[in-house]
């Protein structure tokens, strides 16, 4: 019987498709033998790829072929860049990848699995030095490995190609790595594509947060951004200054979807898991994970206060924290910090960290003595912003040990000048723990002297039985300290002036007593007259 005309039509364009499917195994075949490299490659992975709808086993094994094809392009690339440069052999050089990216990208879109196969075998080929080098530069957005960025990269690249399971699938083994700003900012780029995919990758990586006890605020911050701030992500760096960026997740004109409560739950629960351990001995603690950890912990406060969910419950204890992490922070730096927990955008324009120069210079300084002489200028520069702590650790870069001891007694003696401003608000009467600092302090006696003297004020704002026990207690140790203070010298008399003027405001009877004491110490001052008797501590080396 003859065949119809809709059968004879359907037997030729079989015989199409399987001539054509030939030509495309035979053109694989043929390009083995191509003598550029590059193009050997390229011509079988796209063999490959219209292939793989057809007969996957042949094209996996085309695709196998041009990644081997690659592989030894980009090495021949590499070794002509080693000639040109005039590289000694043995010698490390930037590795190249160009026509292994481009079979990874298109393999990536046909099987996960191969894509993964060829991923290792890419990550294997990155030297352990570089792997080293990349683990000792990281910043606070914890940027990823070698391996991991290309992944990153890739999944990427399957995300603008509108793969979106693929995308999910080639990015999540980067949980391992952890948090990190490029994965937050990638599940947010997901979200706006597929957001159950996003969503389950976001809380695999909540999970391996909470597993891992090196967790920290900057961690806690970077998950929070799809919770709170889907367009912006927030860090605390190494000086202790807040840093930003904008994400590319959408406008407020485009908002990302709403967040799961399963999700927002878990981040919570982690935040306040991290947030709430107690506190470390100050002392142990890096500028950047007592600011990290003030700032997270004031950003995500109301969240927790103002819910009614389960997390709330934690609320009382981050307070707690909080109020610690305020006691350990200096005025200046606290206020600039605290101007910034409801940010939604970058830093305000105009705000430089007036250390960061000098910050910067100290790390590439040739040799000790011009590190020593940097160390100096920035515990100055610290003083003079009140920047307590970050003064000290200058001071701590200092070998010299007499010049560092002098540097440290600088610091305390503003420390001490300081009292009155740091602690202004009416309502702050915490006197013992300033009285605590004063008697510890490695200051000359004058300057202990006016500590006391200050220290006695704010123990005046305290209205209770013992106020007045407590404040005639501190000006007994002002003018022991006075009275240490060398005869002959203006110190002295500095001592006695501003002891006299706190007690005449505070007790006048013993202000009348302590007058006749800065009268015979002024006397004794040849030349005095009275024009060197403010108490302006200038603290140099010398003080």
């Amino acid at each position: 019987m003859k065949p119809t005309a809709a059968a004879q039509s359907k037997n030729a364009e079989r015989a199409r498709r399987a001539l054509a499917l030939t030509l495309l195994v035979e053109t694989a075949d043929k390009a083995r033998v191509f003598d550029d490299l590059f193009y050997r490659a390229r011509i079988q992975m796209l063999a490959a790829d219209a292939l793989w709808p057809h007969d996957e086993r042949q094209a996996r094994a085309i695709f196998r072929r041009a990644w081997e094809a690659a592989a030894a392009s980009d090495k021949a690339d590499m070794e002509e860049e080693a000639r040109e440069a005039g590289v000694l052999p043995g010698a490390v050089v930037q590795k190249t990848t160009e026509a292994r990216d481009e079979v990874l990208a298109k393999a990536a879109t046909r099987d996960a699995r191969l894509a993964e196969v060829f991923l290792r075998d890419l990550a294997s080929d990155k030297d352990a030095g570089n792997a080293a080098r990349n683990e000792r530069q990281r910043t606070p957005w914890r940027e990823l490995s070698a391996s991991g960025a290309r992944r990153l990269a890739l999944a990427n690249e399957m995300l603008a190609a509108g793969e979106t399971r693929r995308a999910f699938e080639v990015a999540t083994p980067l949980i391992n790595e952890g948090v990190s700003a490029s994965l937050i900012a990638f599940i947010l780029r997901l979200r706006k594509q597929n957001v159950n995919d996003a969503d389950a990758l976001y809380l695999q990586l909540l999970e391996r947060a909470a597993a891992d006890p090196r967790t920290d605020a900057n961690a806690v911050l970077l998950l929070s951004s799809p919770v709170i701030s889907p367009n912006l992500m927030v860090v605390v760096d190494e000086f202790g200054s807040v840093q930003f960026t904008l994400t590319d997740s959408g406008t407020r004109s485009t908002p990302q979807p709403a967040f799961p409560q399963k999700a927002a739950a878990g981040f919570y629960n982690l935040a306040a898991s991290v947030l709430s351990r107690p506190a470390t001995s100050r002392d142990a603690l890096t500028m950047q994970e007592l600011m990290s950890r003030f700032y997270a912990t004031g950003r995500l406060l109301p969240f927790f206060e103002n819910s009614s969910a389960p997390y709330a419950v934690h609320a009382p204890t981050l307070r707690a924290r909080h109020s610690e992490l305020f006691n350990e922070i200096e005025a200046g730096r606290r206020e600039q910090i605290t101007s910034q927990f409801n940010a939604s955008g970058p830093a305000p324009r105009g705000y430089v960290d007036p250390l960061r120069a000098l910050a910067d210079d100290l790390a590439h300084a040739p040799d000790s003595a011009a590190r020593e002489s940097i160390a100096l200028l920035m515990v100055r520069a610290a003083v003079r912003n009140r920047y307590w702590d970050r003064a000290r650790r200058a001071a701590a870069e200092i070998e010299d040990g007499g010049r560092r001891k002098s540097a440290l007694t600088f610091i305390q003696v503003h420390q001490i000048k300081d009292i009155l401003h740091a602690y202004e608000d009416q309502e702050e009467d915490d006197f013992e723990s300033i009285a605590k600092f004063v008697r510890e302090a490695d200051v000359p006696p004058f300057a202990k002297a006016w500590g006391f003297a200050q220290t006695a004020i704010i123990a005046a704002r305290k209205k209770d039985s013992r106020a007045s026990q407590n404040v005639a207690e501190l000006i007994n140790e002002a003018e022991a300290q006075a009275a240490r203070t060398a005869p002959g010298k203006p110190e002295r008399v500095a001592a006695y002036g501003v002891v006299v003027m706190v007690a005449s405001s505070l007790d006048a009877p013993r202000a009348w007593t302590l007058l006749r004491e800065f009268v015979k110490a002024a006397n004794a001052v040849e030349d005095f007259t009275g024009d060197n008797a403010s108490f302006d501590l200038n603290a140099d080396d010398s003080s």
